[in-house]
């Protein structure tokens, strides 16, 4: 295991290192920043490889609802709610206030976005309990643990609860958090994600300011009434002062992926790419979908045989015709319910049919 001690001012050191790399060594020309290469996007517009980001807000506000989205959308390699995802990776996922309601999350997310949850399997991986920051025993264990993984992404939720007897609003204290996170990411040059509660009144982290500037992207996520929206309040070298827009949708996990539950616990919501924005959250929302499924029959009026087609493949012309995935999901559910389409097929392999009400009526004399 990777050793790690501490000096005597406090600062967290790795004492694996054999020698240290004198400061002139170090010394770039500007034809060697050329080496340096630019950063790359794990999450388009949000999160970026090898840099540090955190996301407040205040309680209520869906901060794990969006962390456990990206966290899968990362994993499976899948675009995040329009956001694009260049390749999967891997990730670490520290539920540091406990696991319970996770994995209906996980699976709803899944289920309404088309991914398969064994695509997760080597990919996402869960830690039930905090890493504890100021603990030298946990950082040196983190270490090894995102260096064997070779994790693309390290989420921890929440902030608060892996910093444990470091005052909040000490710089000192809070530096000796952040001295320790960059350890742990240098050790797989892995993007990290912390999830923060904000300071009463806004939006901005809780406690001190050290970690604004510490980070590489301070994102501020206000949400409530089942609508969310991200400010990039900053990115250090790519543009910020972004605003993304989100909804939240009730979902129950079927029961096929969670045979051992009751439909309550089953039961969670999913955040996804808001169709517009709206105070009239609900309406907007309905009318978006039916339109979308308006979308969807016209497109599989030219595709659909008597014989149906396969999910999968209704899926692709959907994407190529440039429909969201989230749209096309709750489009097909529309038509579904509007008994238009059918599934002759399994839950796992779907394969949709027209009903009666699919195809148009035959022209009179």
């Amino acid at each position: 295991m990777t050793a790690l001690s501490s000096t005597t001012n406090g600062q967290v050191v790795d004492s694996t290192m054999p020698t240290r790399k004198p400061l002139k060594d170090r010394l770039l020309t500007l034809a060697s920043l050329a080496d340096i290469g630019s950063v790359e996007a794990l999450v388009d517009g949000i999160i970026y490889r090898d840099t540090i980001a955190q996301l407040s807000g205040p309680p209520g506000s869906y901060k794990s609802f969006c962390t456990v989205g990206m966290s899968v959308a990362v994993a499976a390699g899948e675009n995040w709610e329009g956001h694009h995802v260049p390749t999967k990776g891997k990730v670490v996922y520290v539920a540091a206030e406990g696991a319970t309601g996770l994995r209906a999350r996980i699976l709803a997310y899944c289920e309404l976005s088309g991914i398969d949850p064994d695509a997760l399997e080597g990919q996402l991986f869960i830690l039930p309990c905090p890493v504890q920051l100021g603990e030298l025993i946990d950082i040196s264990e983190a270490v090894e643990m995102v260096k064997e993984i070779d994790a693309d992404l390290l989420v921890l939720d929440t902030r608060a609860r892996c910093t444990v007897g470091l005052e909040e609003n000490s710089a000192t204290e809070q530096g000796k958090a952040i001295r320790a996170l960059e350890l742990i990411q240098k050790a797989a040059d892995c993007a990290v994600l912390t999830v923060h509660h904000s300071s009463r009144g806004g939006t901005a982290g809780r406690g001190s300011n050290a970690w604004d500037g510490a980070v590489w992207s301070d994102l501020r996520l206000e949400g409530g009434d089942l609508m969310a929206r991200i400010h990039v309040e900053k990115h250090k070298d790519v543009p910020a002062g972004m605003d993304y827009h989100y909804r939240l949708v009730p979902h129950t996990v079927s029961k096929r992926l969670m045979p051992e539950a009751d439909e309550p616990q089953r039961r969670t919501l999913v955040l996804i790419q808001a169709d517009s924005v709206s105070g009239n959250g609900a309406r907007t929302n309905l009318l978006a979908a039916e339109k979308n499924s308006s979308l969807l029959l016209d497109i599989l009026r030219t595709k659909l045989t008597q014989d149906g087609l396969p999910g999968s493949e209704i899926r692709e012309i959907a994407l190529e015709h440039g429909m969201k995935r989230t749209s096309y999901f709750e489009a097909l559910k529309l038509l579904v319910n509007s008994n238009k389409l059918k599934n002759i097929g399994s839950e796992k392999r779907t394969h949709y049919v027209g009903m009666p009400a699919f195809f148009p009526a035959a022209d009179g004399p």
